[in-house]
């Protein structure tokens, strides 16, 4: 079952972004990253995959949210025929990230301070790049 403290955290993820995250594997392994290496505190639980670390929590939780209009997701119809999924936050997610950031306890915290330098870091970062470091930090391999 999500916590709260992970529906915020992610919403902070998709604020402090601040672009589109293009593709699902991205927000997969960025998570996962976050989680395993820079410690903070997502309550997802990740297993082996295609492409390394995968939570079904939080695929569920995107689409979730997605569903509640604070995510927008764009299907993107690449030429080897497949597709890619990417999302933002809509003006409501946006909304919320707002609230999110005035929490008194989250406003000033540390973590809070960790989370918008990581997400600097992973966004300079390759898809194969987060995802070989996804693998490495988390200890979960792909099933391929």
């Amino acid at each position: 079952m999500i916590k709260k403290s992970d529906i915020m955290l992610l919403i902070a993820f998709f604020g402090f972004y601040n672009s589109k995250i293009k593709g699902r594997t991205r927000i997969q392994k960025d998570i996962c990253i976050l989680k395993h290496r820079d410690e903070i505190p997502f309550n997802f639980k990740f297993e082996p995959n295609y492409y390394g670390p995968y939570s079904y929590e939080l695929a569920d939780t995107v689409d979730t949210f997605v569903a509640a209009g604070l995510l927008e997701q764009n299907i993107t119809h690449l030429s080897s025929g497949d597709r890619r999924y990417d999302y933002a936050l809509t003006e409501e997610g946006k909304e919320l990230f707002r609230k999110i950031k005035k929490i008194p306890d989250l406003r000033d915290s540390e973590m809070m301070t960790r989370l918008t330098t990581r997400i600097k870091r992973l966004r300079k970062m390759s898809i194969p790049e987060v995802t070989d470091l996804a693998k490495k930090c988390s200890g979960i391999p792909s099933t391929i």
